[in-house]
């Protein structure tokens, strides 16, 4: 059966319209809150193999407080379905993912942290993506400034080498690019 373990229920935009559309489709969904955060995942989806031992030692200075939905036991189909039904009904839940090998043999925390930290590196990126955007179409207007263009080459760099990735590093390069952005503007005013 389709489930989803659904964090911090009473965070959520409208928890009775995700409740039916859940019934609707047939999934079942497991409540969990901020005291089942230190299980491993495997163990509050009922999982063969899984105890409720709990894993301890996690930075637990990080911010989990917003709510979070993990797809388990589902095909593509069914996933997107009810992805969708969720979005139009207003009751989407920003936070997700679903199950995989590897993130059911970590603790509830471990996967929030991971989740949260992804999400908003994509939006970070989504933001440079829009700077670069920019600075395309100031170089198109302007021409070619050489300050722009060793900022970008740099970034390309920064991008491809995912060993030196940081969230912090991205943000200083999105807030330097939209600098120089700004700058262009204000000199070929």
């Amino acid at each position: 059966m389709a489930e989803i373990l659904f964090y911090n229920t009473h965070l959520a935009k409208d928890y009775d319209k995700f409740k039916e559309i859940c019934k609707n489709h047939d999934v079942k969904i497991i409540e969990v809150g901020e005291d089942h955060v230190d299980h491993y995942v495997g163990y509050l989806l009922g999982l063969e193999g899984f105890t409720d031992e709990k894993k301890t030692e996690i930075d637990k200075n990080m911010n989990i407080d917003f709510d979070f939905i993990l797809f388990s036991n589902f095909d593509n189909e069914k996933m997107f379905s009810v992805m969708d039904d969720l979005r139009e009904a207003g009751a989407n839940v920003q936070h997700k993912a679903g199950t995989t090998q590897n993130n059911v043999t970590w603790s509830l925390r471990e996967l929030l942290i991971e989740n949260d930290q992804e999400a908003r590196t994509m939006g970070l990126i989504h933001k440079i993506n829009a700077q670069l955007e920019k600075a395309s179409d100031l170089k198109e207007k302007y021409g070619e400034d050489s300050s722009t263009k060793a900022l970008i080459e740099e970034i390309k760099g920064f991008f491809q080498d995912s060993s030196i990735f940081t969230i912090d590093k991205a943000k200083a390069y999105y807030l330097k690019l939209m600098d120089e952005n700004l700058r262009v503007e204000k000199e070929n005013q």
